[in-house]
């Protein structure tokens, strides 16, 4: 029976597969077999993974019809033999030493671990490359409690491997209904866990969608998809309110700790996944939305309501506009660039912006060249006049008007940075062009081993 099994869902990955499996055929330990699931593929990803199986010892494939990725992960779960199981994306990557030191992990424990928990490495378009502070604060504890807060902002199956004996035992498997089924699990897993414990020197490497690729059902601000975060932090509130209930005395009230830990990191989530995708958002949405957060900030104690206003000071929490309508924008932005082709990729950059509340305006005859998710956003104007920058000056709602001639796409946080800026509004324009260039140079840096001090 090999140590770990990894379980690869694959499909239409044929862009990143060949990377993942190269991560995996280097790995300096051996005691490992992979599972690839493919669920049914139209692209070249099956030929990849089958050309992998064929030629590497312990590499298998699975083909078969399969609604998501959380069907064809569970398929890969029975399929497994390993000791433990570790899931990898096909856009993902270990580094070589991942599954050597998980083993050792795991060899040396005292108690054996039913959850692993090791590093996550962030990287990919348009992002600053980091790891997670999160798992890098638990990947050093040999053993860490239900209670620890953290667990709570790593609810994700990335970063993590899971006994087997223990997911049978538990009947832990994915459900396949809706787009938050893999942090149910994470979730259940951690929670159920007799041991959890850190692993500091594995390292799982997560390429993050740039904003030039299309949304992906679990990130698009739909009411279905906010139902369903809603149902799954009613099941973690549930399951700590009972964890509370029996270890003390009493029916927990809803102030201690961990409830308005619980509570908070809900508000969070709300916030960063659907007010910061305003305009993706309609109004039936926008209305759960808005009634969800106000009740979760009502149960809040005051101490998390001024937490929270720190934090997310910079997009208005803990106030937020009660209807879409009432929305109004930190600035307007009249874009004129050279070519039509770079007006895609600087849009795509611009609603990608941790800050929503901007509006653009461009010159009519470009409008084809904006990508169509785009183009009947309320906040995106056409302009047709012989003087656009007059018009735009004229119809802009926003105290502020950038000009923007130069098309390189700005990083997620230049709109957060110029909100939270204290200089005059006559200096806006050159503090937005300081901000985007700091920016893109401290990116370019990190990802290239080195930093500069933030501003």
């Amino acid at each position: 029976m090999p140590k770990f099994s990894v379980i690869v869902p694959v499909l239409n990955e044929e862009k990143y597969l060949p990377k993942a499996l190269d991560s995996l055929v280097h790995q300096t330990a051996e005691d490992f077999e992979v599972i690839l699931v493919d669920g049914g593929s139209t692209d070249a990803s099956p030929a990849l993974a089958r050309a992998a199986a064929d030629e590497y010892v312990g590499f298998y494939l699975i083909e078969e019809a399969m609604p998501n990725r959380f069907a064809a992960m569970n398929r890969g779960m029975r399929a497994a033999e390993g000791e433990y199981v570790l899931f990898l994306s096909a856009r993902d990557y270990i580094t070589d030493e991942t599954i050597e030191e998980l083993i050792k992990q795991v060899d040396g424990a005292e108690k054996k671990p039913d959850v692993l928990v090791f590093r996550n490495y962030l990287f990919g378009d348009g992002h600053i490359s980091h790891f997670s502070e999160y798992d890098d604060l638990l990947a050093p504890v040999p053993e860490f409690p239900k209670y620890e807060n953290l667990i709570l902002r790593i609810l994700r199956i990335e970063a993590k491997a899971f006994r087997r004996a223990f997911l049978e035992n538990r009947r832990l498997v994915f459900g396949e209904n809706d787009a938050f089924e893999d942090r149910r699990f994470a979730f259940r897993c951690l929670h159920q866990a007799r041991v959890s414990s850190g692993c500091p020197y594995a390292v799982y490497e997560t390429q993050l969608r740039s904003a030039s690729e299309p949304l992906t059902e679990r990130s698009r601000p739909t009411t279905e998809n906010l139902r369903a975060l809603i149902a799954l932090w009613g099941e973690i509130y549930d399951a700590a309110y009972e964890m509370i209930l029996q270890d003390g005395e009493g029916e927990p009230d809803g102030s201690e700790s961990y409830l308005q830990e619980v509570l908070y990191r809900s508000v969070c989530e709300l916030l960063e996944g659907f007010y910061g995708r305003f305009w993706f958002m309609d109004e039936e949405a926008y209305t759960l939305f808005h009634d969800e957060y106000n009740e979760r900030m009502n149960c809040l104690v005051k101490e998390k309501r001024e937490k929270l206003g720190k934090m997310f000071g910079w997009l208005g929490a803990p106030y937020i506009f009660a209807t879409k309508a009432d929305a109004n924008y930190l600035c307007s932005m009249a874009l004129s660039f050279k070519n039509k082709e770079d007006y895609g990729p600087f849009i795509d950059s611009l609603y990608a912006q941790r800050f929503p509340f901007f509006e653009a305006f461009v010159e009519a005859s470009v409008i084809d060249a904006i990508p169509e998710q785009y183009r009947e956003m309320p906040n995106l104007h056409a302009v047709e006049s012989s003087d656009f920058f007059a018009a735009v000056r004229s119809e802009a709602d926003a105290k502020i008007v950038l000009i923007i001639r130069d098309p390189k796409p700005l990083d997620e946080n230049v709109l957060k940075n110029l909100r939270m800026s204290k200089a005059p509004l006559f200096l806006r324009q050159t503090v937005f062009t300081r901000i985007r260039k700091t920016l893109s140079l401290r990116g370019t840096l990190r990802d290239k081993g080195m930093d500069i001090a933030a501003e």
